[in-house]
C-alpha cells in the first residue's frame, strides 16, 4: 500500500479515537447523561458521522466501536465495566452499534462519490479546456505548453514534459508544466523507461502495472504519442505518490496525450503545406525567371548581334554612312542599357526578398524627390509628365534613393502602357496624418479581378505577354518592397473614365513631415 494512503489510514483512526474520547468527556463532564440518556448515542453519532466525512468509512467502523465501549463503560449500569444489568440496554447498545457503523459508511460513501463528481467535472472541464486550447493555439510550442497545464488539475500530479524526438533520435524537453520556471527537472527523467517505451511501444504506469524500476524508483508515467506508426514524442508525469490513477485522471491523461498527437499532427502538415507552397513559388519563379531569359533577354541580345554584324561587314568592305553607323552604335547602347537594367532589376528583386535592402532615412525635401525622379527621363518623357504638389507637406523622412527608384518604376509603367498623346498626372497629397504619392494613367487600366496581381514578381497581364512592349514584370514587384519596407503601402486601382491610379500611403506621418505655416 502507498505510504501516502498508509499515513491517511492512520491520521484517520487517530481522529476516531480522538473524537470519541472528546465527545466523551463533553457527556461526562456535563452530566448530560444524568438527565436524558437518550442524547447519549445522538453525540456519539454526530461524531461518527464527522469522522466517516472527513477519513472514509474505515475511520468510521472503529469510531463506532470505540463509542459503542465508551457508552458501555461510562453510561451503562453498572458504571466502569463491561456488563450490562438491563438486557434492554445491550439491545440498544447494540442497535446503536449497528446505526453508527451503517451511517458511517453511508457518509463516507456520500462523501466518496460527490469527491468522485468533482473530479469527474474537473477532468471534464480539463479535457474541454484541452480541446480548446488545441483548436485556437496555433504555434506548436505554445499550444504543447497550454495543453500540459490541464494537467496540473490532477491532484497527484507532481510535473509533466513533453519530449519530442529530434532528427538525432534523441528526446529533449520542448514543453513543461507544474513546476518552477517552466522547466523540467530532467533528472528525473529517466532514458530507461524511455528505452523501454520506444522497444514495447507501450506506456509505462498507465494500465496498473507502473514498472517503477523502469522509472529510476519514481512514481511516473510514460506515455508514448504515435504518427504514422512512429513514436515522435513521449507524454512523462510525474506523480506524487506511487499509486495507479482513478479513471477520470487516467482519462484526461490519456487525452491529453492524443491533444499532444493532434497539436503534432497539424503542425507537421503545416509546415509540408509551408514547404509545398514554397516548392510551388519556387517553380513559377524558375519559370518566369526562364521565359525573361528565353524571350525578354533575346531581343535585346539580337538587336545588339545584327548591330554589331552590320559594323563588322563596314569594316570588311562593305562601306556604311555615318549616320547609319550612329544608329548602329545607338542601337547597341540602348540595348546593353536595356539588359543592364533587366540584371539590376533581378539583383533588386533578389535583395528586396532576402531582407539585405532596408531603408536609410533622412528629412528629405518633397520638390527634390519629385526633381530627381523626373531628371531620369527624356525631355519629351517629361511633357507628358504633370506634376501637382501640396505645397504644405514640405519634407518627409524617407530614404530618398528608394523612393525615387520607386517613382521611376511607376512613371515607367505609366509611360509604356499609355498612349503617347496621354499625358501622366504626379501628385502629392496629405490626408489627416498620412503623406500620399499617386501617379495617374489614360492607359488601358488593370485586368478585372487582377489588380493585386501586378504586383507579384514577372507577372504581366495576358494580353501584353506576347506583345512588343518590353517589360518583364518586375518594376512593380521592387516598387511594393521598396514601399513596404518603409512601413507604407502601395495600391493600384482603375480610375473612372479610363486607366489606373498608383497610390502610395505613407501612415502616421505627424512628427516625421514638415507642414507649411499658412
Amino acid at each position: 500500500m502507498p505510504k501516502r494512503k498508509v499515513t491517511e489510514q492512520v491520521k484517520g483512526y487517530s481522529v476516531a479515537a480522538v473524537s470519541v474520547v472528546i465527545t466523551t468527556a463533553i457527556i461526562f463532564y456535563t452530566h448530560i447523561a444524568d438527565s436524558s440518556l437518550i442524547i447519549v448515542p445522538l453525540l456519539y453519532l454526530l461524531a461518527v458521522q464527522a469522522v466517516a466525512f472527513g477519513f472514509g468509512s474505515r475511520a468510521a467502523v472503529l469510531a463506532s466501536f470505540l463509542a459503542f465501549l465508551a457508552s458501555d463503560w461510562f453510561f451503562v449500569e453498572p458504571r466502569y465495566q463491561f456488563t450490562i444489568r438491563d438486557p434492554f440496554e445491550f439491545v440498544a447498545l447494540c442497535v446503536f452499534l449497528v446505526t453508527a457503523i451503517t451511517i458511517g459508511q453511508l457518509t463516507a460513501l456520500f462523501h466518496n462519490r460527490a469527491a468522485e463528481a468533482q473530479r469527474r467535472e474537473i477532468a471534464a472541464t480539463a479535457l474541454a479546456e484541452s480541446s480548446w486550447t488545441v483548436a485556437s493555439e496555433l504555434d506548436a510550442r505554445s499550444a504543447l505548453t497550454s495543453v500540459l497545464k490541464h494537467l496540473e488539475k490532477i491532484e497527484n500530479v507532481k510535473q509533466a514534459a513533453i519530449l519530442l524526438r529530434d532528427s538525432s533520435d534523441a528526446f529533449p524537453v520542448v514543453a513543461a508544466s507544474g513546476v518552477a520556471g517552466g522547466a523540467a527537472d530532467e533528472s528525473r527523467i529517466s532514458q530507461a523507461a524511455i528505452s523501454h517505451v520506444l522497444a514495447q511501444g507501450t506506456p509505462i504506469g498507465l494500465d496498473g502495472s507502473p514498472h517503477w524500476d523502469k522509472a529510476l524508483g519514481l512514481p511516473a508515467l510514460y506515455l508514448p504519442v504515435i504518427l504514422d506508426g512512429r513514436c515522435v514524442a513521449i507524454l512523462f508525469v510525474e506523480l506524487l505518490e506511487a499509486s495507479s490513477l482513478n479513471e477520470a485522471d487516467r482519462q484526461v491523461v490519456e487525452s491529453i496525450g492524443n491533444h499532444v498527437a493532434v497539436v503534432l499532427q497539424r503542425d507537421k502538415l503545416v509546415k509540408e503545406q509551408a514547404n509545398a507552397q514554397a516548392l510551388v513559388e519556387t517553380d513559377k519563379l524558375k519559370t518566369a525567371l526562364l521565359q525573361m531569359v528565353s524571350h525578354d533577354f533575346r531581343s535585346p541580345l539580337s538587336s545588339i548581334k545584327v548591330s554589331v554584324g552590320s559594323l563588322i561587314d563596314d569594316e570588311a568592305g562593305d562601306p556604311l554612312d555615318r549616320e547609319t553607323r550612329m544608329e548602329l552604335l545607338e542601337t547597341i547602347e540602348s540595348e546593353a542599357d536595356r539588359l543592364n537594367k533587366m540584371v539590376g532589376n533581378i539583383l533588386d528583386l533578389s535583395r528586396l526578398e532576402t531582407g539585405n535592402w532596408s531603408p536609410r532615412r533622412e528629412l528629405s525635401v518633397v520638390a527634390d524627390i519629385i526633381g530627381a525622379t523626373l531628371d531620369a527621363f527624356t525631355e519629351e518623357q517629361n511633357k507628358r509628365i504633370q506634376v501637382h504638389l501640396d505645397r504644405s507637406a514640405n519634407e518627409i523622412s524617407i530614404d530618398p534613393v528608394q523612393i525615387v527608384q520607386v517613382l521611376k518604376n511607376l512613371l515607367e509603367n505609366a509611360l509604356k502602357y499609355s498612349s503617347p498623346e496621354k499625358t501622366i498626372e504626379l501628385e502629392t497629397a496629405v490626408s489627416n496624418s498620412s503623406f500620399i504619392i499617386r501617379v495617374l494613367d489614360r492607359g488601358s487600366g488593370l485586368p478585372q479581378g487582377e489588380e493585386n496581381r501586378i504586383f507579384d514578381p514577372f507577372y504581366r497581364a495576358p494580353k501584353y505577354r506576347e506583345t512588343s512592349t518590353p517589360g518583364v514584370g518586375m518594376g512593380l514587384a521592387i516598387a511594393r518592397g521598396l514601399v513596404e519596407a518603409h512601413g507604407a503601402t502601395l495600391s493600384a486601382r482603375n480610375r473612372e473614365g479610363g486607366g489606373a491610379v498608383f497610390e502610395v500611403v505613407f501612415p502616421d506621418i505627424l512628427g516625421k513631415v514638415s507642414i507649411a505655416q499658412v
